[in-house]
């Protein structure tokens, strides 16, 4: 096998992981009924990842640049922790920002052509429920139209009760809360806080809005991590004259 091949062979090798990766990304989005422009984002993330893969496999190996003197070490500590942390809060929003989009995505595709109407739940119960890792639910049970109902709590009280003392005070038995009635749905996903923007719409709403702020807060955390990569090599010696002074300088 001569030299030559082995770079082909590696650029079919990425090339074929890149296929496999937008199908599955396709065949996934597609299922969850992802928007368009979603599934072209990850296209071209996947093919930009693959070029890179391909450009740096092309590189010829050199030695690293820890071999030069740093002219400005502790400029070059600060930017790396920079470059570091960077990097922590690119993962963080592309993990809670899908977690976010996808829940608001899943619940308009819930709601989306239900049909409801304005009505008002009375409450006759609440129940506070605190769960093993410390997860809270205050929801309650009440009457709406002559039928018995059940709500969660948490979208008309905001913030989280600390006791079912505390939630029996805030939500006393005869509150009237304004609710959509999705007469057609089971459960708690019956009763909805009533919003002057409807259910269906609030939740897609929520969702793109969620996809536009990740995608604004990737492009500038990418931003940064390029500008502090590329001043980052500015604090290594660049010349030889630099480089023999440096010398001088450690060996006086």
């Amino acid at each position: 096998m001569s030299a030559t091949r082995i770079p082909d062979r590696r650029r079919a090798m990425i090339g074929v992981g890149a296929l496999f990766q937008f199908a599955i990304a396709v065949v996934f989005m597609t299922v969850f009924r992802f928007p368009k422009v979603m599934i072209a984002i990850f296209g071209v993330m996947i093919a930009v990842g693959a070029a890179f893969s391909v450009w740096m496999k092309g590189k010829p190996f050199a030695p690293p640049a820890a071999q030069r003197p740093l002219s400005h070490p502790t400029l070059f500590r600060i930017l790396t922790l920079g470059i570091a942390m960077c990097t922590v809060a690119l993962f963080a929003i592309v993990l809670f920002g899908f977690v976010i989009f996808i829940n608001n995505w899943n619940d308009w595709h819930r709601y989306e052509g239900q049909p409801y109407h304005r009505s008002d739940f009375v409450v006759t119960h609440t129940y506070y429920q605190r769960g093993n890792k410390g997860a809270v639910d205050a929801y309650a049970s009440g009457m709406v139209d002559g039928s018995r109902e059940w709500m969660g709590l948490r979208p008309y009280l905001q913030t989280v009760p600390r006791s079912q003392a505390e939630l029996d005070q805030r939500v006393p038995a005869g509150t009237s809360i304004p609710i959509y009635l999705f007469p057609e749905m089971k459960g708690r996903s019956r009763v909805r806080v009533y919003e002057v923007t409807p259910t269906a719409e609030g939740y897609h709403r929520a969702a793109i809005n969620a996809l536009n702020r990740s995608l604004e807060g990737l492009i500038i955390i990418g931003i940064l991590i390029f500008v502090l990569s590329r001043s980052r090599k500015m604090c290594f010696a660049e010349t030889d004259s630099t480089v023999q002074a440096l010398a001088a300088s450690q060996g006086s």
